[in-house]
């Protein structure tokens, strides 16, 4: 098969020793946080050298800071929230746009006309097929922006140290950089390769055609591909819900990464943040770069083993077992049921069935009657306050458990956990509208009228359909109790996870007293006006609203 190049013949050859002719276009002050505008020249192509935009931020007053290059997402660009949150934890930030020419942008990173297709807008099947070579691919430009990157921000902290923060596809960037250029650590976030299998579950018995490009693309630009490859350690950053990437195959990604680095990597999941990355794995990633840019003390245990088994009692339960070599302070196990597809998955906390010891930690299953597939996880935090994951785990199950559930049509109330729904779009709240440093904007249970709602000024989600439990059976009607504190408009938003189409229901909510709402499926109409034929699962359910609102009793009658 020709051209079927590796992460290390694809990079071997680059040619990262021409000379940036650097410049600062503008400087920013802001309350010591000094931000500039800066660019320099990266590789040549052969019809001139690509010109790169990018900004770097740095405290005024810290003395030779190291350094934290950012990538964003590829349909996005720098982001000044981004860098003030890392120049505040005690470090320069550089990020640079690499997705280059974009409608309404007038300052990004210019490619020569000879490989256009390294602007996203126009990168075509550059960017998910590789036809002729992994070289002829925006992949490779952009990754070539990061090594060029590197030198500048080499020059800027006098050769101090560097890691990577890429997200999303920005995250793919981050693999490629571990194995083409040398960095002290990196961060993918929300990025864990298989893109040659996207829309395709782990769990599905279908495979992709691996023809000749399929190949190609897999050896050359698959991340999971450069894991074995990696130079330094990872930090694998996860979300749930998150439709860019399957976090079910994060792990088979974290078990190939080096095995010189492996024991200093690590792997988080966030759970409920609805495709963000959550305030305890934020702080594990500043922990992570402390360690490997500050050379501080941090123990960096091994992820956790999740046994699912029947206990002696006919009990279903998961076993997490720790790594001995840490005190554990805290364990917690998620669990869900049937749904393959993993932006859909309902994830329910389990309720601990023994006392945590140093070795383990036992949990309950209180898996439906008649579940045929229970998918377990669970998180281990440290006494040093870092937190490590298991991979999914994914069990096949039959017959009826001790601790069998049975069927319910009680989605929420005010007696249930507030984690029934997270909210509906937490990139509104989120720092370069991925990370949260704290919780305030999570779903709170608020007091109306003597009667306590979940309220989130960000909308409700749940994907508690998906989970046989409590979806929804032939003929059912959705039913809740809402309060707005003005009279106003509330829509509920039924989304099908496949196709995204959207069937809308509003009503005018009176404000000050709790309305019940009765909702037939009918009443759910699209953007062409046709009713929803019936309540499903695959999907999400959302409620937003203008003003702040509080939710309670959610049902099928």
């Amino acid at each position: 098969m020709p051209n079927i190049l590796t992460p290390l013949t694809l990079w071997e050859s680059f040619d990262d020793g021409l000379e940036m002719h650097a410049r600062i276009l503008s400087a920013d002050d802001d309350d010591g946080i000094v931000i500039e505008k800066v660019t320099f020249d990266g590789r040549e192509t052969g019809s001139g050298r690509v010109s790169v935009a990018g900004a770097y931020a740095y405290d005024k007053n810290a003395t030779k800071p190291e350094t934290v290059i950012i990538f964003s997402d590829s349909r996005d660009t720098v982001d000044y929230g981004l860098l003030r949150m890392f120049v505040k934890r005690g470090y320069s930030a550089l990020m640079v746009d690499y997705r280059g020419k974009w409608d309404g942008c007038e300052f990004y990173t210019r490619y020569p006309e000879e490989i256009s297709y390294a602007n996203f807008a126009e990168s075509g099947r550059h960017y998910g097929y590789v036809d002729e070579s992994a070289a002829e691919t925006s992949w490779y430009e952009w990754v070539a922006v990061g090594i060029y990157a590197r030198k500048y921000a080499l020059k800027r902290n006098e050769n101090g140290k560097i890691a990577v923060v890429g997200i999303r596809d920005g995250g793919e960037i981050a693999w490629k950089l571990g194995v083409a250029a040398n960095f002290d650590c990196i961060i993918p976030v929300c990025a864990v390769g298989w893109k040659a299998y996207a829309g395709i579950s782990k769990y599905q018995t279908v495979e992709p055609d691996l023809n000749e490009e399929r190949y190609r693309f897999i050896a050359g630009i698959d991340s999971q591909a450069y894991a074995p490859y990696v130079n330094c350690p990872v930090l694998m950053l996860c979300a749930t819900n998150d439709l860019s990437f399957d976090y079910d195959r994060a792990f088979d990604t974290y078990s190939r990464i080096n095995q010189e680095y492996i024991n200093d990597s690590s792997i988080a999941y966030s759970v409920h943040w609805n495709g963000c990355i959550g305030q305890k794995s934020t702080a594990d990633m500043f922990m992570f770069l402390d360690k490997n840019l500050k050379n501080r003390q941090v123990f960096i245990p091994r992820p956790a083993e999740v046994i699912i088994d029947m206990d002696e009692e006919s009990n279903l339960v998961a076993t997490a077992k720790f790594d001995e070599q840490g005190i554990v302070e805290f364990c917690g196990m998620y669990y869900a049921e049937d749904c393959i597809e993993s932006s859909l998955r309902e994830w329910s906390e389990c309720p601990p069935k023994s006392k945590i010891t140093p070795k383990q930690q036992q949990f309950y299953l209180n898996v439906y009657e008649k579940t045929s597939t229970v998918f377990a996880f669970c998180y281990v935090k440290y006494i040093n306050g870092f937190t490590v994951w298991s991979k999914v785990v994914a069990k096949k199950v039959s017959g009826t458990f001790r601790n069998s559930a049975p069927k319910c049509r009680v989605l929420y109330s005010d007696k249930e956990n507030v984690f029934a729904f997270t909210f509906s779009d937490p990139s509104e709240a989120a720092t370069g509208k991925i990370f949260f440093q704290d919780d305030s904007c999570m779903p709170k249970l608020v007091k109306k009228n003597g009667v306590k709602g979940l309220y989130s000024k960000h909308g409700l989600t749940t994907y508690k359909l998906n989970s046989p439990v409590y979806s929804p059976s032939a003929g059912s009607v959705l039913k809740l109790d809402l309060y707005c504190d003005k009279t106003a408009v509330v829509k509920l938003i039924y989304t099908d996870g496949a196709s995204g189409e959207e069937f809308v229901y509003e009503d005018e909510i009176v404000g000050g007293v709790w309305q019940s709402v009765v909702a037939d499926c009918k009443l759910f109409k699209n953007a062409g006006g046709v009713p929803l034929s019936g309540f499903v699962s695959g999907v999400k359910l959302t409620i937003k609203s203008d003003s702040a609102f509080a939710v309670n009793n959610v049902m099928w009658l």
